[in-house]
């Protein structure tokens, strides 16, 4: 976790391109659907006489190349938080244009970590080593199935971010953004004021 000091908050950098595994293994993916849509492409232009393989071919080969820039894009995401006394604002990056969020402070509650899954070994796999790779093909899909993230109401609704973020990270964004605004998000802000006026009371 990269954190910068802006005017009026602070951004905070939660992933980048290529830091997991998943996000290698979209990559290699986007690489091999590109290989085949440009052969498609290429046999489409110039090694089919008939209208319809050509037609056929440049179909196979655009949804090829869709298939190929869905997972760069995934493989190539940054997501950032922007967070001042108001407003949490999600960025996140792929390969083009940002997709931008904001959220109120006030609206916002339940503000948590989910972590990943832990699955059992696989029963094929040795004690020992695993000779065969069952245990290490399993984990490969069990990391792309189940991943750490960060999740928060709002509004009736619940918003994920911060894929692969882990734990130690989440403790300590959890005080910077208590630092920042002032309020604990895991709480709505009815709560919050409740809470603080009964303590007043007392």
């Amino acid at each position: 976790m990269i954190v910068k000091d802006c005017p009026d908050g602070k951004i905070i950098l939660l992933s980048k391109q290529l830091d997991t595994r998943p996000k290698i293994l979209n990559l290699i993916y986007s690489l091999v659907y590109l290989v085949l849509g440009t052969f498609l492409l290429r046999l489409s232009l110039f090694y089919t006489p008939e209208t319809l393989a050509t037609i056929l071919f440049m179909l196979g080969a655009t949804v090829l190349y869709i298939a190929a820039y869905r997972f760069g894009n995934k493989a190539c995401l940054t997501e950032k938080l922007y967070i001042d006394k108001k407003q949490i604002k999600i960025i996140k990056q792929g390969l083009f244009t940002p997709n931008k969020q904001s959220f109120d402070i006030d609206k916002i509650s339940n503000f948590r970590h989910i972590a990943k899954q832990q699955f059992p070994k696989h029963p094929l796999s040795g004690n020992s080593f695993d000779y065969l790779g069952f245990q290490t093909e399993q984990e490969v899909i069990n990391d792309m199935l189940k991943i750490n993230r960060i999740v928060f109401d709002y509004n009736d609704k619940t918003i994920t971010c911060a894929e692969n973020f882990h734990s130690w990270g989440f403790e300590a964004l959890e005080l910077l953004l208590y630092e920042i605004t002032g309020n604990d998000l895991r709480y709505s802000d009815e709560y919050e004021k409740a809470f603080k006026s009964n303590a007043l009371g007392e």
